[in-house]
């Protein structure tokens, strides 16, 4: 093996799993997988090997003698005779075969979840006695005359069962590229259908709202944990309140609980006395009833501390961050943007919804957070809500809206902007005002707070703007050129106009596959407060690309109407092994990285061109609408 394929991710794996990278599997992984199926294609081998092997089987089954098989745990009598000896009596295709050809055919068709029939050395001790040695390394036996063919199960039905689970590993398929949404239209709802919508986002709206049980425990928590904490010095001052999801009201009443603890020490040894403080706050919540498990994070970018607190009620994951302002504040800034107009819950909500409910959000690539980011800034990119950290007043016209465009694509008034804090001061981008500067851990935390009297101009319903939300991602958003920015309103920001970003450009990257893993970033997501931090730089190339796929399937989905009575409820079908658990079905999806990873080793195992076909493509819009109707 070359030292380029040596970089190369070579562990197979399944391409479902629960949320994590697994969802969206190594590419290392797609590209092994099907290199292996290509050893077992039915058009080449597979076939005469199958064959092969299936009347060498009956061949080995009817010999009388059994030999000892010497490397076998523990040692087993099987039967076997010889390659030459069985090529005398059979023929593959009515073809003859020589000993190399055949030992090539069975040790290509062989895997090792399907043992079958092996090949094996002879062996003869100083007594004359003769036993096997089965071949793990096969290059030793190639063409061997002492070349003998050992039936490793020991009933003839297995073998035909084996060669079945042969003949569908081969099986080339490959999830659709869905790339066809881009020119679709969300069609118009007929009257059932928007029915339909507001029942579906009414049973969605129900559970995306703790209920009042659930508020009550909330509020128990923070007085039991405010007295824990006063009760260590009475000079420190602590406040603790609900930030996240149970801030703007976007969580279910089983969601943990996110709060957030400001702790103000005297001056004096303030840091000092800030992490003493903590310390002693750990070890209280440890010695009280009912927090449980709790672990201190003490090194991560916010000292965060984990515990379970329990109830009579039950076990709730609770995270308790501290002194982290600039969370306060991106929470209150969201639930503004959800006040200013219905419909930015309603599309949040979904989007959530899909994120969970598809494996698509988890802590190892982009959580929550990121993904609504995502949305918001599109929404204010189709001007369904204004961007709030450029505003003074929420009375934004055509003239507003000129210079927030003529912002976003002027490399010299971003840079401007972003470094305004040294030198002029941000102006509102409707009536020229200099923008307050509210400083949160040091950074400008401001946007406009108020949220009465903004009247958008976009008036699509909330599938259009789910439908036009998924198409643009899936299908117009360019990751290696674009990045998404809510304070600026865009999702489609030159990645490089964004020099604050610590994010490596792509192109810098993509023609090194060995870099991929820890190098490789295509998705930009800004941190509205902190613009240096890039909020998917978890986010792995093959993540992104499953990402995108999954808008577009979104879209698909959106595109279709209604579906066994559903509408919106279509996006949310779980990702089934069924469809997904072959690694080898992303290969189609992989676009920007599969062509330059074949490219670096030298060795392609998929043309688009060749392998996807009416019959290799999974039909996974029918596969999908069974799976609604089974649950129905």
């Amino acid at each position: 093996m070359s030292r380029k394929q040596n970089r190369v991710d070579m562990n197979l794996a399944a391409g479902f799993g629960v949320a994590g990278v697994k969802r969206f599997p190594p590419i290392g992984s797609v590209f092994n997988t099907l290199k292996e199926k290509s050893k077992l294609s039915l058009e080449t081998n597979m076939t005469s090997g199958v064959g092969l092997i299936e009347q060498l089987s009956k061949l080995i089954d009817s010999q009388d003698t059994a030999y000892t098989v010497e490397n076998s745990k523990p040692k087993v009598k099987r039967k076997a005779l010889t390659v030459r000896s069985a090529l005398r009596q059979i023929k593959v295709e009515g073809q003859p075969l020589r000993v190399k050809q055949a030992c090539e055919l069975i040790r290509n068709t062989q895997h090792d979840r399907v043992p079958s029939v092996a090949l094996a050395r002879r062996r003869t001790d100083a007594d004359g006695h003769m036993s096997l040695v089965l071949d793990l390394d096969a290059e030793q036996i190639e063409g061997s005359t002492y070349a003998w063919a050992v039936m490793t199960c020991r009933k003839l039905e297995n073998i035909r069962d084996e060669t079945r689970k042969l003949r569908h590993m081969q099986r080339m398929q490959f999830l659709p590229p869905l790339n066809n949404v881009k020119h679709g239209q969300m069609p118009k709802l007929d009257v059932y259908e928007r029915a339909v919508v507001n029942s579906e986002l009414a049973e969605l709206d129900a559970r995306w709202a703790a209920d009042a049980g659930s508020q009550a425990l909330q509020e128990k928590l923070i007085r039991e944990m405010l007295a824990l904490a006063r009760g260590i010095d009475r000079r420190v001052r602590v406040n603790l309140e609900a930030f996240g999801s149970r801030l703007y009201g976007l969580s279910t009443s089983a969601s943990d609980f996110d709060l957030a603890m400001s702790i103000r020490v005297p001056q004096r040894n303030a840091e000092v006395g800030f992490m003493r403080f903590v310390r002693h706050f750990v070890v209280r919540l440890q010695r009280t009833r009912g927090f449980q498990r709790v672990v201190w994070l003490q090194h991560a970018r916010v000292p965060i501390v984990k515990f379970v607190y329990r109830t009579s009620h039950g076990e709730h994951e609770c995270d308790v961050s501290f002194n982290h302002g600039l969370g306060m504040a991106k929470s209150r800034m969201i639930h503004t943007y959800m006040r200013s107009d219905p419909r930015v819950r309603q599309v949040l909500m979904v989007l959530k919804e899909w994120a969970i409910t598809r494996a698509i959000s988890n802590q190892n690539a982009m959580n929550s957070f990121g993904v609504m980011l995502m949305g918001l800034t599109y929404l204010a990119q189709e001007r369904v809500v204004p961007p709030l950290q450029l505003l003074t007043t929420n009375a934004m016209n055509t003239r507003g809206w000129k210079n927030l465009a003529a912002l976003q694509q002027s490399r010299e008034q971003i840079s401007a902007l972003y470094l305004s804090e040294q030198s002029e001061p941000i102006r509102c981008v409707q009536s020229g005002e200099q923008l307050p500067d509210w400083r949160v851990e040091g950074k400008n935390a401001y946007f406009l707070a108020k949220s009465v009297g903004w009247q958008s101009p976009n008036k699509q319903t909330v599938p259009e703007l789910l439908f036009g939300l998924f198409r643009f991602y899936g299908c117009e958003f360019e990751p290696e050129n674009h990045a998404v920015s809510l304070r600026l309103g865009s999702a489609r920001i030159a990645r490089a106009n964004l020099h604050e970003l610590k994010v490596q450009m792509p192109e810098m990257v993509l023609g090194r596959p060995q870099m991929w893993r820890e190098n490789l970033r295509l998705l930009a997501v800004e941190d509205p407060f902190e613009p240096q931090v890039n909020c998917a730089r978890s986010a792995q190339g093959e993540w992104v690309e499953g990402l995108l796929w999954e808008m577009r399937r979104a879209a698909a989905v959106l595109r279709s109407g209604a579906n066994e009575g559903r509408v919106l409820s279509a996006l949310f079908v779980p990702p089934t092994p069924s469809i997904y658990c072959d690694a080898s079905v992303w290969a189609s999806v992989y676009g920007r990285l599969f062509p330059t990873l074949q490219q670096s080793v030298n060795e392609h195992v998929f043309d688009p061109e060749r392998d996807m076909t009416p019959e290799t493509i999974i039909p996974i819009e029918e596969l999908e609408a069974a799976q609604i109707k089974n649950t129905n």
